[in-house]
């Protein structure tokens, strides 16, 4: 196995760009990068607001202090702005993701706080309402299906670095191969992250933290046994 580096902060995430029908208003310099995040601000507010279902042209317009000719300038379509606000939160969550693991010791407590981040924080959380509405698309659109993986893999390399880690310091029993622990163990976050979605009242996030944390010490418990983490609080 290779040597695990500890550069969560040192590597920056890389900004994936959505796809789009055609090319619109670079963004080229900074007052031009300022606009059209203000437009994904926008967008990720009033989508927290009202739902996705809600959010007109018009009214992302309205909530940047644009025009929307304006708003098109820098993008091609309503689900472009979804798409390209969901690449721009991600960008955001992977640099503060990063920087929050690499202030954690031990590698039980960097999974744990992967799990907290990786988990919706509300039933309106924007960034997994967008997900949702991405992964509607996905089937039918292969550079979306493509546009998606490559979201996803900054959080599978930090969990893949997570584990190696651990394993190194001999916490984690390294799984056969890293990269399909990972694809498996955050395909089982998705599906645990739905259901809380669905079913709140009787599956507290607390919980579905708890339950996640039981997978991974049936797959990476040592022989000496993994400590047990702490409980996480129930949410406020």
């Amino acid at each position: 196995m290779e040597q695990a580096q500890h550069r969560f902060v040192a590597d920056p995430a890389v900004r994936v760009t959505a796809p789009a029908l055609r090319r619109r208003g670079p963004a080229s310099t900074a007052q031009g990068r300022r606009s059209r995040d203000r437009v994904l601000q926008a967008s990720v507010d009033l989508i927290t607001e009202a739902g996705i279902d809600h959010v007109r042209l018009a009214k992302i317009a309205q909530r940047a202090g644009m025009s929307p000719g304006q708003v098109m300038y820098y993008f091609t379509s309503k689900e472009h702005i979804l798409l390209e606000a969901l690449a721009w939160r991600e960008h955001e969550d992977t640099r503060r993701r990063r920087a929050s693991l690499q202030k954690i010791d031990g590698a039980w407590r960097q999974l744990r706080r992967f799990i907290d981040l990786f988990l919706p924080t509300s039933p309106v959380d924007a960034t997994w309402l967008l997900w949702i509405e991405a992964w509607a698309r996905a089937p039918h659109n292969p550079e979306v299906d493509t546009f998606l993986d490559e979201l996803m893999l900054p959080w599978r390399e930090d969990l893949a670095q997570i584990v190696e880690r651990g394993a190194q310091q001999g916490a984690f029993e390294p799984p056969d191969a890293i990269g399909d622990f990972t694809i498996r163990f955050c395909a089982l976050l998705d599906g645990l992250a739905i259901f809380h979605l669905r079913h709140k009242p009787s599956l507290p996030r607390h919980r579905v933290a708890e339950l996640a944390m039981d997978a991974a010490r049936a797959e990476l418990t040592t022989a000496a046994g993994a400590p047990s983490p702490s409980p996480a609080a129930p949410p406020s």
